[in-house]
């Protein structure tokens, strides 16, 4: 009996552990097989939508969708990982287990850069559910309370990206849902223009909503200190505000440090065309822990579009490198985005030119469709098997 195992049950590590699945039966080798996933939880969080008013939906229990195909999940963090023996320790209730393994997909995924400066402490963030569930706890006690102190009707964000934007043009629908108060909301970023990455009509299109939206703009500067809810910018503004979301920066899982190899500023773990990491036999890295280049010129973002199909071509090379099989090199020649920019706005663009696509009603329809449809698991465990082939998706 040959013993997979995935670190990580988001996007790349579910759809890991369906490929798989789906190749094991494809080569006849499902009693040869055992998949196990390591997961914090028994949830896969829908990450892209955790600057919603609304967390309810925002979570798949993946226990229902693994175990009827026969995969075993165990929830807890991974502590340790010892490549030359095949073994990891698994922590659980502060109890230690080692686990050894055939065969390793390394799907941990990516977490926030968390500032580090006097007052940091007090920054919220989205990068988590844990997280995102504070941050309405906080803004929840803000209106129990009627904003009474210097700064509270005031919101702070950090990071002009992607998740910068859908925060900021998203908090007052958050704060709508428990108090009838208008906010004053700030966008800081380091760069000299939101939208850089984005095409000139996109990136027009964007400060205009901010604009219409009323939300300030604190550009070539960042916050350096937060001290009695001020937060003291590098240019020497300061701004009181009781909350601040901060967004700037990824990086990828701390467990890479267990393993050699060339690493990006990111820390992602460079692989070959199949996932595999150079330099061993038996291990793959995957989604957001893995630096690709799914086009063959550009290296893929940390974004659930490619992590998801990054998981379907782990899994089947895995199964197939274990048994024998063909291998298939990942290809991923599309590239989207689509960003949600409050109540009835969006943007969807198509490249790494970012060029605009659709926007307000239709670019709105577009992410509401991506968010509930498609990068949401089926409740239909074979179905889910089904889809997990290795194919280039076409947006």
């Amino acid at each position: 009996m040959k013993h997979l195992i995935i670190i990580g049950g988001g996007f790349s590590g579910f759809w890991s552990a369906m490929s798989a699945v789906r190749q094991s039966r494809e080569m006849g080798k499902t009693a040869e097989l055992k998949i196990t996933v390591i997961n914090k939880d028994n949830y896969l969080t829908n990450r892209p939508r955790l600057y919603e008013a609304h967390l309810d939906t925002v979570r798949t229990n993946i226990l229902p969708l693994l175990e009827p195909l026969g995969v075993s999940l165990l929830t807890g963090l991974v502590t340790d990982i010892q490549p030359a023996q095949h073994s990891l320790t698994l922590e659980q209730n502060d109890q230690q287990t080692t686990l050894t393994y055939d065969y390793l997909i390394v799907a941990a995924g990516s977490r926030l850069k968390r500032p580090d400066f006097p007052g940091a402490e007090t920054i919220h963030h989205i990068d988590d559910f844990q997280g995102a569930t504070q941050l309405h706890t906080h803004i929840a006690q803000l209106a129990t309370s009627g904003f009474k102190e210097k700064g509270d009707d005031t919101v702070v964000v950090v990071g002009g990206g992607l998740t910068g934007l859908e925060i900021v043009t998203g908090v007052q629908d958050i704060v709508n849902k428990y108090a009838d108060r208008q906010m004053r909301v700030v966008l800081i970023d380091r760069g000299g223009n939101i939208g850089g990455a984005y095409s000139p009509e996109a990136r027009t299109y964007i400060n205009e909503v901010l604009l219409n939206q009323n939300i300030e703009l604190r550009l070539g500067t960042l916050p350096v200190r937060i001290e009695e809810n001020v937060v003291y910018l590098a240019n020497g503004e300061q701004i009181p505000a009781s909350t601040i979301v901060w967004t700037a920066g990824l990086e990828a899982s701390p467990l890479h440090a267990f393993f050699n190899g060339d690493k990006d500023n990111m820390n992602r773990l460079a692989v070959d065309e199949y996932f595999k990491l150079p330099g061993y036999s038996n291990i793959m890295v995957t989604g957001d822990a893995a630096l690709s280049k799914p086009d063959g010129v550009n290296h893929a973002l940390m974004s659930c579009q490619y992590s998801l199909f990054q998981g379907k071509w782990s899994g089947h090379n895995a199964v197939a490198d274990l048994f024998g099989g063909e291998k298939l090199p990942y290809v991923q020649s599309s590239y989207v985005t689509c960003v949600d920019l409050g109540p009835e706005k969006a943007l969807f663009t198509r490249g790494f030119e970012r060029k605009m696509e659709a926007s307000e009603a239709a670019g709105k329809q577009i992410k509401t469709e991506i968010n509930t449809v498609w990068i949401v698991p089926s409740p239909d465990p074979e179905a889910n098997v089904a889809a997990a082939i290795p194919a280039d998706p076409a947006f």
